[in-house]
């Protein structure tokens, strides 16, 4: 037993050894996850803002010029035209130039004083889906508004006063935040555990590893280990990014915090061993990668409900380690969820790391069978 610590003991430091030797090594651990934050936090946002759009206001009266200027005066929209033809803005959307037109009515104004249904028209580039529903809500909430300070029967009488829980003021990094945790930590322990035999592999030393008196479950551990302490290294990275320059609250236990990391370290790290004893080269073990982490971002609830997906594909999902992080980070982040919660959606991890730590073993017996 002690004989097998210290030949594990021996192939971590190995592994680190490797890393730390190299230049570019020691950079791949710090520079990649803070351009991923940064990128992920400023650019790649779902927020809507800076919206161009144009507006036809063809009213003469007093209701019209209202509307258009409050319009103009929101915060969401920075590039405001008034144009006199509805040419002008079909063109604009056409062109891409704008994903919203609003034609204001001659007759707006008289409806209004003659409550006969004054109504505008607002015109979307509906190949921006998403963009356009949230300004949709934008502009209804402006209509709204107006709507209600005039006393409009349908408003009169009653006020919707919004609380938001966990985010009261709707800040966009604070979820992203916990969200990017998970997923630059998966991106990056994936790389490595991925690329860990099929470098040995393509650099003719796995052989050299075979004859020595390493066992095949040895080496397993002995590359599992360095990897996961690379995915706590990276997320303790976001995590004070988060906390330090984007104010991020933390609302739960730092030590359920560590826990889950490992325990989703040690899941992706599984699956990138079960890739890297498959692939005989690094190109094939960085493809295989790809392969699981487009879909294990794309389909875990971080972008878009979880809910919203197909009932068969939710169950798949169950074996999706990044499905059961998100949860686990934002609710440790924002919530506070309590301890049955967390159990809840960590035991999937262990089983998920569990099985494919195992698998790993199989096919790794069975390629140097």
């Amino acid at each position: 037993m002690l004989a097998s610590f210290f030949r594990i003991w021996t192939l971590i430091v190995k592994e680190f050894l490797v890393i730390f030797r190299d230049p570019w090594g020691r950079q791949m651990l710090v520079t990649p996850p803070l351009v991923q934050l940064l990128l992920f936090a400023f650019a790649a946002t779902l927020e809507v803002k800076n919206v161009s759009l144009m507006i036809l206001n063809e009213d003469l009266g007093h209701h019209g010029h209202e509307i258009a200027l409050r319009i103009a005066a929101s915060s969401q929209f920075t590039d405001i035209k008034f144009v006199t033809n509805s040419k002008e803005f079909v063109q604009a959307i056409d062109e891409q130039r704008i994903i919203l037109a609003v034609h204001i009515p001659g007759d707006f104004s008289r409806k209004i004083h003659d409550r006969s249904g004054a109504s505008l028209q607002a015109i979307y580039d509906g190949r921006k889906s998403n963009a356009a529903q949230v300004v949709d809500g934008y502009l209804a909430e402006i209509i709204n508004n107006y709507a209600f300070e005039l006393g409009d029967q349908t408003a009169r009488g009653f006020e919707v006063i919004e609380r938001h829980r966990f985010n009261p003021n709707l800040e966009f990094h604070w979820g992203t935040i916990a969200s990017l945790v998970v997923i630059i930590t998966l991106i990056m322990t994936m790389s490595f555990s991925a690329l860990s035999l099929a470098r040995e592999k393509e650099m003719g030393t796995f052989e050299q590893l075979l004859v020595t008196p390493f066992r095949p479950a040895e080496i397993l551990i002995g590359k599992l280990f360095p990897a996961v302490l690379i995915g706590v290294f990276d997320a303790h990275i976001i995590y004070a990014v988060g906390r330090i320059f984007f104010a991020v609250p933390f609302r739960g236990s730092y030590f359920l915090l560590l826990a889950t990391i490992i325990l989703f370290s040690f899941s992706v790290v599984s699956f990138g061993l079960m890739i890297s004893s498959i692939a005989k080269t690094q190109q094939q073990a960085i493809l295989g990668a790809f392969m699981f982490m487009v879909p294990a971002i794309a389909l875990s609830g971080f972008a878009s409900p979880f809910e919203n997906m197909p009932l068969w594909l939710q169950k798949v999902m169950w074996f999706n380690p990044m499905k059961h992080g998100v949860v686990l980070l934002k609710g440790i982040f924002l919530k506070d969820i309590p301890l049955d919660v967390v159990l809840a959606n960590a035991w999937p991890l262990l089983v998920i790391g569990v099985v494919t730590i195992l698998l790993s073993g199989w096919m790794f017996r069975r390629n140097i069978g």
